[in-house]
C-alpha cells in the first residue's frame, strides 16, 4: 500500500462539538512515506454540518484520486493505460485527450495553453479531480466566467472554449458524452484590434537589413508577397517548386481541414527564388533551413523569432515580422480591391480580410465622400 488511512484534525471532527467550527481543520495522510496534509477550503465553510459533509466529500475524493493513480507529491496522475474513461480525473483527461488528437502544432500550443489556464482554475473550483463524465456544462460554465474574472480578453476567452471544444470532441468519440456540450456554450463578442502594417520608415529599416543579414532580408522579401504564413512558408520544400509556371505549393488549413494549396512566385522576387535554388546541396529537401539557406530540415519558428527579434531590436523596426502578410493585403486591397485581396489570401470571409487591409475602410470613406449628389 503506497498511502495511509486518510485521517483529519480535529480527531473528533464528526461529533457535534461547537467549538471544532473555530479550530482550523486539515486532512492527512502518508503516501510513500512521506506526509500528505491539505484542507482544500474546508476553513471556508460556514456551519459546523457543512464543514462535516465537505471533509467527507474530500475524503471520499481524495482516495478515488488514489485509486486512479493520483500522486499527491508530485500532484499529477499515473495512468498505465494513457487512455480516456469516464471515471478519468478532469484535468488528467484533458491532458491525455491533447495527446490523442490529430492537429497542427500551433493548435496544439494553443491547446496545451488552455489546459493549463483551465487547471490552476479546475484546482480552485474543486473540479480538478473529478470523474470527467461527471463534468457538465455548468461546471465548465462556472471556469470559464472565472477566465474572465482573471482578466483575460473575450478573444482569449473565445479560444479556450475553442481548444475544449477540439479536446471534447475527442471525448465524444470515446464515448464518454454522447454531445459536445462545449459547442452550447455561446461566444462572447470580439473586435479585433487593427492589425499594425509597414509604413515607409519601416520598409526602409527592413531594406537596410540587407546589408547586415542578407538571408534573412531575403526570406522576408519572399514572405512578403509570398501570400502564405510564416509557418507555411519555412517548411515549403524544394520539390513543391515550379519556377516555370512561377508557383510553389503549400499545405495550408482551411477551416477544420488541411489541403495542399497553390501559390504565386512574385514576378518581383523570382531571381531571389532562382538564387535559393543554386545554394540547394545533394540532400536537401526544404527551401529555408535554420541558416536561412536550403537544407535538410526546416526553419524552425525559434531560430526564426531569434534571428528577426535580434534585428529588430538592433535596427529599431517597430513592427513585428507577420505584419509584413498584412501589409500585403493592405496593398492588394488598395490596388484591386477587397474581393481580389480576400481571394488572394484565401480568407473565407470578406470581414476577415478588412481585419489585414488596414487603409479600406478609410479609403472607401474618402471615394464616397467624392460622390456626386444626384440633384445637383
Amino acid at each position: 500500500m503506497r498511502y495511509t488511512e486518510i485521517k483529519v484534525y480535529p480527531k473528533n471532527w464528526e461529533k457535534n462539538i461547537k467549538a471544532n467550527l473555530n479550530k482550523e481543520w486539515y486532512l492527512y495522510y502518508e503516501f510513500d512515506k512521506k506526509q500528505i496534509r491539505f484542507k482544500s477550503g474546508v476553513n471556508c465553510c460556514k456551519t459546523l454540518e457543512e464543514k462535516q459533509n465537505f471533509t467527507r466529500y474530500l475524503i471520499d475524493n481524495e482516495y478515488r484520486n488514489l485509486k486512479n493513480g493520483y500522486n499527491p507529491i508530485t500532484k499529477e496522475f499515473i495512468n498505465p493505460y494513457d487512455s480516456v474513461s469516464e471515471h478519468t480525473p478532469f484535468i488528467l483527461a484533458l491532458k491525455i485527450a491533447s495527446k490523442k488528437i490529430k492537429v497542427s502544432k500551433s493548435t496544439l500550443v494553443g491547446v496545451e495553453n488552455a489546459i493549463k489556464i483551465i487547471e490552476q482554475i479546475a484546482l480552485k473550483t474543486g473540479h480538478a479531480n473529478i470523474e470527467i463524465s461527471k463534468i457538465r456544462k455548468r461546471d465548465v460554465r462556472i471556469m470559464m466566467d472565472i477566465v474572465l474574472e482573471q482578466k483575460y480578453s473575450n478573444d482569449k476567452y473565445n479560444k479556450i472554449k475553442s481548444y475544449l471544444g477540439i479536446l471534447y470532441n475527442y471525448f465524444v468519440d470515446m464515448e464518454i458524452f454522447e454531445h459536445n456540450y462545449i459547442h452550447y456554450i455561446r461566444k462572447l463578442p470580439h473586435t479585433p484590434k487593427k492589425r499594425e502594417i509597414y509604413r515607409e520608415d519601416d520598409i526602409e529599416k527592413i531594406n537596410s537589413l540587407k546589408d547586415y543579414h542578407y538571408e534573412l532580408w531575403r526570406f522576408l522579401v519572399i514572405f512578403h508577397s509570398s501570400q502564405s504564413r510564416l509557418s507555411e512558408l519555412r517548411e515549403v520544400k524544394i520539390n513543391d517548386i515550379d519556377m516555370k509556371n512561377q508557383t510553389f505549393t503549400i499545405f495550408e488549413k482551411k477551416g477544420k481541414n488541411y489541403k495542399d494549396v497553390m501559390k504565386p512566385i512574385n514576378i518581383h522576387t523570382e531571381y531571389l527564388w532562382k538564387e535559393l535554388l543554386k545554394e540547394k546541396k545533394k540532400g536537401d529537401i526544404y527551401l529555408f533551413g535554420e541558416n536561412f539557406r536550403p537544407s535538410e530540415n526546416p526553419l524552425t519558428k525559434d531560430k526564426f523569432d531569434s534571428a528577426f527579434k535580434y534585428w529588430k531590436k538592433k535596427l529599431g523596426i517597430t513592427k513585428t515580422a507577420y505584419a509584413l502578410r498584412h501589409t500585403f493585403a493592405n496593398n492588394i486591397a488598395n490596388e484591386f480591391g477587397i474581393e481580389v485581396a480576400q481571394k488572394v489570401l484565401g480568407h473565407t470571409s470578406q470581414r476577415t480580410t478588412e481585419i489585414y487591409a488596414v487603409d479600406y475602410r478609410e479609403n472607401l470613406v474618402k471615394e464616397q465622400s467624392k460622390l456626386r449628389p444626384l440633384f445637383l
